[in-house]
């Protein structure tokens, strides 16, 4: 990834960033993705308008994808209380996450020159539109609990070196964005 200075706080209330096409391209590309991914887990002729209108799914069991599994998990341990919950929760969840890629790829799209300017609440979009991709790419990268040795030494030939690049830019730019929020206006 080129070397940006990620998010910076631009006066009280809104936070810049500036992406070269690459990167632009790259968060496009992911957030797409996530989009395409939550779309799949979306209630078809819900049987029940009235269910279909508070947001209550037909969809009591975790999704078989593992991404999709990761991005919308049980909350418990027994499956009968995760598939109850699951009901009621699942799709506010889901148009959440879908909201925040969204806003994100609005964004994007909008700024031909690669300039981001958010307010408070597009940065708290960004930050969660953000940990999904990361969460997707963990998923795929195999990441678990904060095991990254056998990432840092891939060849330079093997495909998820490139994944894990992103993983570890998208990672930063969180970060970047998290202290800007931080950061005291002067």
């Amino acid at each position: 990834m080129a070397a940006t200075e990620g998010f910076k706080r631009h006066g009280a209330h809104s936070y810049v960033a500036t992406f070269d096409e690459t990167e632009k391209e790259v968060i496009l590309n992911l957030v797409e993705q996530i989009i395409e991914l939550l779309a799949e887990r979306i209630d078809h002729g819900h049987e029940d308008p009235l269910a279909a209108m508070v947001g209550i799914t037909s969809h009591d069991s975790p999704p078989e994808d593992e991404v999709l599994h990761r991005l919308l998990p049980n909350a418990y341990a027994d499956d009968v209380d995760a598939a109850e919950f699951r009901r009621y929760t699942e799709s506010t969840l889901r148009g959440k996450k879908q909201a925040h890629a969204m806003s994100i790829r609005m964004l994007l799209k909008s700024s031909p020159e690669g300039d981001v300017e958010l307010d408070h609440q597009g940065a708290n979009d960004w930050l969660g539109g953000l940990n999904d991709i990361r969460l997707a790419l963990g998923v795929r990268l195999k990441i678990e609990n904060n095991n990254y040795e056998h990432l840092e030494l891939l060849a330079p030939d093997d495909p998820l070196r490139g994944v894990y690049a992103v993983y570890s830019w998208l990672g930063w730019l969180q970060e970047t964005l998290l202290s800007a929020l931080m950061d005291e206006v002067e």
